[in-house]
Formats: C-alpha cells, structure tokens, sequence
C-alpha cells in the first residue's frame, strides 16, 4: 500500500481545517436515481395496508402526515406500496417525519397536475433548511428529488391535486459511507474504497492498475465535485480550483482520519488516474470519483 511520506502526513494533517468546511445543502432535482448507499431505504413494501388508508405511524422511523397508501405493480419507479394524497384531509402539504436526523435523503416523487408548481422543503424541529421548487410531470422517468449534504429531520412537500411518492432513501447523521461520483460517466470506474472513512480509524482506498500501469495518482480536491471538465479523453470531476492536492502511489492509497467527532459528516472529494503506457507512450487515463464522508 502507498503510505504518505512524512511530507504527505504534515499537509494532511495542516488540512483538516480545510477538511473540516460543511459541505453545502445540495438539492437532488429530477435525477435518474436516489442517493448512493443509504443507510435504510423505505419502499413501503406492497399490501401492507388497505389501498387509501391514511398513513401516520405504521412504518417504524416515519411520522406520516396527509397521505394515504396504495399498491400498484410496477409503473415509472413505483415498485408495490406508495404514499399518496388523502382526500379526506384538506391539507396540500405532505408531512414525513423521521425518529432520528438525516443527513441525506431521496424519493420518487410524481407530479400529478401538469403546469402546477411543487415546493419541497428539508426542515430541522420546523424550521426550514433549504427548499426548492418546480414543475414535474407523472410521466417522466427522471422522477429522483431529495437533498444531498442536508442535516434534516422532516420532509415536507406543498403540491397541488395529488401525488405518488416512493423509495425514501435516506443515510443516517453520522454514518460514514463511500459515495461514487462520475460525471457523465465517460470515464472508467477503477477507484473504489476498502475501508469506509470512519473515525479514528486508517481509511484505505484502491485504484485498479493493469500490466501497462506505469504509476495512480489520487487527487483532493477542497473545491469538491463540479461540472465534469472535458480532459485528457476523459472528466475531470474535480473543481480545479482552488488546486488539486495530488498523491502519487500505485494501486493503493491509505491516510489516518483523526478521533474527532467535530469531522463526522464531513465531505472529502476525491478522484483517481492512472498513468499507462499505451502503444509505448504514456497517456494519463482520468477514473471515477469518491466521495468520502467521514462518520462512525
């Protein structure tokens, strides 16, 4: 494994500070999927209540306001069981509570009436956090909302006429966890973690080599992920600025993460290349990023 070299340690450990900067409330608008390894996922199952009960309390970690259930095959991301508007209440805002803090969630989420504006909102004990709004439609398979790097403990979603909702996935405050990041998804996906970030603890990382493999190079960058650079064939993921902190290795990578529970939560955007030798010149080959959140 590549070890950091005293150097390496020092700056590492200056870092942290840098490190140690909230990563911003990020919303997650009409995307093709949730967020990336949740901690629970609540799919609702299929039959587990009468179609049209009025939902509160009856899945475990949820507090359920101005829905009702129903149970369908499969239709547009709609697997089984889903929330959707009780007619009986005259409330157009649906409530979820949950028994402890996230700090991320994702749903599907239909838009019933076309041309109607929808507000979703991340609240902690009722106060709001962040918000978006927007116009969807039923049928469109891009159906993904939510909000990513959000400490929150309610969701609320002010529609109009009527909703499907579905899937709430969410990762506990304070799980660590490896969230894989890549862009349009041109380049290849050979960085991976083999250990999650946790505290305390010795994070270990892995960038597939091959035989033509001349040397890896893991990039952090402070600036977190951005808009996917067109670059060397590839996407550079990265936000170049301010600049990239690089470590050279090959194939593995390893640096301690301090006991400190002021870092749980924190976001450390990294991506990964390698340098291969093809047709005997050297070509830098960009890979997949990772964001690591540090957590127990």
């Amino acid at each position: 494994m590549h070890r950091p070299s005293l150097v390496v340690v020092a700056l590492l450990a200056s870092a942290w500070s840098s490190f140690a900067a909230p990563a911003s409330a990020q919303a997650i608008v009409a995307q093709n999927a949730g967020i990336a390894n949740p901690t629970q996922v609540f799919d609702f199952g299929a039959s587990a209540l009468p179609n049209f009960a009025p939902v509160t309390n009856q899945f475990a970690g949820l507090t359920i306001a101005n829905a009702s259930y129903f149970t369908t095959g499969s239709s547009n991301n709609l697997v089984g069981g889903f929330l959707t508007r009780n007619s009986a209440s005259p409330t157009t805002s649906l409530r979820i509570q949950f028994a402890q803090p996230v700090v991320d969630a994702s749903f599907v989420f239909h838009q019933i009436a076309i041309g109607t504006t929808t507000t979703m909102r991340a609240l902690v004990q009722g106060v709001e956090v962040a918000s978006f709004s927007g116009s969807w439609t039923q049928s469109q398979p891009n159906n993904y909302f939510g909000f990513a790097n959000t400490y929150l403990d309610e969701l609320r979603i002010d529609f109009v006429s009527d909703f499907n909702f579905d899937t709430l996935a969410v990762r506990a405050a304070g799980s660590a966890a490896c969230v894989f990041e890549n862009g349009t998804g041109v380049n290849l996906a050979g960085f991976s973690c083999a250990t999650l970030p946790r505290l305390g603890t010795q994070w270990q990382g892995t960038v597939a080599t091959n035989a033509n493999t001349l040397a890896s190079v893991l990039a952090y960058g402070a600036g977190g992920f951005g808009a996917p650079l067109p670059l060397f064939g590839g996407e550079l993921l990265l936000q170049p600025s301010p600049p990239l902190v690089t470590f050279t290795g090959f194939g593995s990578y390893g640096f301690p993460i301090p006991a400190s529970p002021g870092l749980v939560g924190l976001s450390l955007p990294f991506q990964a290349a390698r340098l291969d030798l093809v047709n005997g010149t050297p070509q830098i080959v960009l890979l997949n990023g990772i964001d690591l959140i540090v957590g127990t």
